[in-house]
C-alpha cells in the first residue's frame, strides 16, 4: 500500500499534516514500527510506517532530532498521536517537511495496536494479491515454455505483460529477441559491455533495467526492459526462464558444432572442392557468394563467456542474408559464414574491431585472438582457412587483450615470427631492444619508440622528425646513442632488419 491510502481508510481517521514533498504520498509502506525512541534509525529497514506518541519529546530541538532519525532509517511515513501533549507538535511537522517524511495525525481514541493491525492487515492482502498474480504470470510462463515457446515468444509474453518493451541479448550484445528497430546495434553493445563490467545485477542503464539471463558465470545472456518495472518479479523470472530455454538453444548448438567439425575437417585434409562444395550446402552456406573464415583463439576468464563466437555473430549479424556455422570448442573456434550483398570482408573487419573496442576494458582476465581470411569460392576455402589460423595467431601476440588480424595484414616477416615460439621471440626482443629499454627507465627518455618510428619511415630523417615532434639534429642524435647503445649501424640494411624484427615482437 502506499501513504496516499492511508488518510483514505475511513476506520482510520488519519488526518493528513505534510505530504513529504514530491512523490512523499507515492511512498510503499512495507510494514508498521511503534516506537518512542528518539533516535529509531538503527531499528527501520525501510518503508515503515513509524506510530509514536512522542514519549520522546522534551525540548523542539528533540524534533529536528527524531526527524533526521526517521530519514536515516528509510521510514515511509510518521503517524503521531497527541496522547501526551494534547497536539501534533508543529515543530516536529516542520522538521518532518525538511526531511521529507510525510506526517500523519492518529485521534486520540484510536490504539496505535488497532491502528497498527489494520494496516498490516491491508498490507498482506495487497501482498497476496500480487502473489496469486504472480504465480498465475509464472504458470502462463512456464506453460509457454513447456509448450515450446521460443526466446521471442517469452521475451513477447513479457513485454505484453509489463506494457514496457523488452529484449534478449547475448553476452557481447547480439540480438536474440525483442524489436530491432527501437534498441539500435550500438546501444545493444554499450548495454552488454555495461552489464559484463556491473559489479551487480540487476542494474539500470540510459533508462533501461539489465537483468541477468541465468548464472552470469555461464554466461547466459541478458534480459533488458524498458524503464524501471513495477513488477520486477515476474522479469526476473522471465529471465530464469529464457536461462532453461537458452540451455535447450546451446545443446542443440553444441550438437551442430560436432557436424561442422566435419568441414573443417575435410578443409585440413585438402579435400577436393567437390567433396567441399557438397558439405557447404548441407550445412546452409551458400557457394556461390564469398566465403569468410574467422578463426578464434581464447585464454583465460573469456572462455567461460564464449565471448569470441558471439563477438564474431554480432558484427556477422550486420547482414540479413548472411549465414554462418561454427566449428571447434571453446579454446579454439572456426567460424565459417557465405557472405551477402552488404557485408565484404573488409567491413566486416572494422564491426569487429569497433565491438573489441568496446569490450576491451571488460576483458579482465582473458585474451581473444581473432584471425579472418575470405575465399571467393569453395576451392579457395583451405588456403583462406590456413591464413586465418596464422592471422590468429598474430593476434595472440599483440598487447591487447582482444585483437584481430586479417588475412591482408600478413606478410613474410610476420609470418616467420607467427611461427616462432613465445620465448624465442622474448629472448629475441630483449637481446636488441633490452640496452634501450634499460635506458628509458633509468633517464626517462624514449628510444625504443624513436627507433621504431624511425625504421617504419624507412630511414628517412626528416620524416621520421616530423612524426616525433623533434628537430632532425635532435633525431640524428638520438639515433647516436641507439647504435651506441645496441653496437647496430642503422645505415646498414642488415641491422635496420634485425632492429625492426625486435620492435614488431610485443613486449607483453
Amino acid at each position: 500500500m502506499r501513504v496516499a491510502d492511508l488518510p483514505a481508510m475511513p476506520e482510520l481517521r488519519l488526518a493528513l499534516l505534510a505530504d513529504g514533498g514530491p512523490g512523499g504520498l507515492d511512498r510503499e509502506v512495507r510494514w508498521v514500527y511503534t516506537t518512542d525512541l528518539l533516535e529509531p534509525a538503527a531499528f527501520l529497514s525501510g518503508g515503515e510506517l513509524v506510530l509514536t506518541s512522542e514519549g520522546w519529546y522534551r525540548t523542539e530541538a528533540d524534533c529536528e532530532t527524531f526527524a533526521a532519525s526517521l530519514a536515516q532509517g528509510g521510514a515511509a511515513a510518521l503517524v503521531a498521536g497527541d496522547i501526551l501533549l494534547g497536539e501534533v507538535p508543529p515543530a516536529l511537522v516542520a522538521a518532518c517537511r525538511r526531511h521529507r517524511i510525510p506526517v500523519l495525525a492518529a485521534p486520540a481514541d484510536i490504539s496505535y495496536s488497532t491502528l497498527s493491525r489494520t494496516v498490516i492487515d491491508r498490507i498482506n492482502h495487497e501482498r497476496g494479491r500480487e502473489l496469486a498474480d504472480v504465480l498465475g504470470r509464472h504458470r502462463r510462463l512456464v506453460t509457454a515454455l513447456v509448450e515450446g515457446a521460443d526466446l521471442g515468444g517469452l521475451v513477447a509474453m513479457l513485454a505484453t505483460e509489463l506494457d514496457t518493451p523488452c529484449w534478449a541479448l547475448s553476452p557481447a550484445g547480439r540480438l536474440l529477441a525483442g524489436p530491432a528497430h527501437a534498441l539500435p546495434a550500438v546501444t545493444r553493445t554499450r548495454l552488454a559491455a555495461h552489464a559484463l563490467h556491473a559489479e551487480r545485477l540487476p542494474a539500470t542503464i540510459d533508462g533501461r533495467t539489465l537483468l541477468p539471463i541465468g548464472r552470469r558465470s555461464a554466461g547466459g545472456g541478458l534480459l533488458v526492459v524498458h524503464g524501471t518495472p513495477d513488477d520486477t518479479t515476474t522479469a526476473e523470472q522471465t529471465a530464469e526462464l529464457l536461462a532453461l530455454g537458452g540451455a535447450r538453444r546451446d545443446e542443440r548448438r553444441r550438437t551442430e558444432q560436432q557436424f561442422h567439425a566435419q568441414l573443417v575437417e575435410l578443409l585440413d585434409q585438402q579435400a577436393p572442392a567437390a567433396a567441399v562444395t557438397a558439405r557447404l550446402r548441407t550445412t546452409g552456406l551458400a557457394t556461390d557468394r564469398p566465403l569468410l573464415v574467422l578463426t578464434t583463439l581464447t585464454r583465460g576468464a573469456l572462455r567461460s563467456w564464449d565471448l569470441a563466437a558471439d563477438l564474431a555473430e554480432s558484427a556477422l549479424d550486420e547482414d540479413p542474408d548472411i549465414r554462418t556455422v561454427i566449428a571447434g570448442s571453446e579454446s579454439g573456434l572456426t567460424i565459417l559464414a557465405s557472405l551477402g550483398t552488404h557485408l565484404d570482408d573488409t567491413h566486416l573487419a572494422r564491426l569487429l574491431r569497433d565491438r573489441l573496442t568496446q569490450f576491451e576494458p571488460v576483458a579482465d582476465g582473458g585474451r581473444i585472438a581473432f584471425g579472418l581470411s575470405a575465399s571467393p569460392d569453395p576451392a579457395g576455402l583451405s588456403r583462406a582457412l590456413e591464413e586465418s589460423r596464422h592471422a590468429a595467431r598474430l593476434a595472440a601476440l599483440r598487447p591487447h587483450r582482444l585483437a584481430l588480424v586479417t588475412a591482408g595484414e600478413l606478410d613474410s616477416h610476420l609470418l616467420l615470427l607467427a611461427g616462432v615460439p613465445a620465448e624465442i621471440r622474448g629472448s629475441y626482443r630483449h637481446r636488441l631492444l633490452g640496452p634501450l629499454h634499460a635506458y628509458d627507465t633509468e633517464h626517462g627518455t624514449d628510444l625504443v619508440h624513436t627507433l621504431t618510428v624511425f625504421l617504419e619511415a624507412n630511414g628517412a630523417w626528416r620524416t621520421a622528425a616530423t612524426e616525433l615532434h623533434i628537430h632532425v639534429s635532435t633525431l640524428h642524435y638520438r639515433i647516436g646513442r641507439i647504435e651506441q647503445l645496441t653496437g647496430r649501424d642503422l645505415s646498414t640494411a642488415r641491422d635496420r632488419v634485425d632492429l625492426y624484427l625486435a620492435c614488431t615482437i610485443s613486449d607483453h
